[in-house]
């Protein structure tokens, strides 16, 4: 995974300020974002405001990332800590 280029090449294009990069990269990993969502049983508005909060993480850490390989994988735990703090900020509520 790590010397995935198609992965490499699409997070540096994006991390440069190309466009039409940070458009594949959505399309190719929305549905990892909202299948973790989906697991965990969100609704429909709270696993929009997570999909949101991780694509506004990753465009502040996109420059960030030392392996871009690795951005699967980021985006995964950073979505699973985006959903366990929406169950655990209702559960307060």
């Amino acid at each position: 995974m790590r010397d995935d280029p198609s992965v490499i090449a699409l997070v540096e294009r994006a991390m440069n300020g190309d466009r039409n990069a940070w458009n594949d990269v959505v399309e190719r990993y929305a549905p990892l974002v909202w299948s973790i969502c989906t697991r965990y049983r969100l609704n429909d508005q709270d696993a929009e405001d997570v999909g949101q909060t991780v694509w506004l993480l990753l465009v502040e850490h996109l420059g960030k990332l030392r392996e871009p390989a690795a951005l699967p994988g980021w985006l995964a735990t950073t979505t699973h800590r985006e959903c366990q703090r929406t169950l655990t900020a209702a559960r307060k509520g």
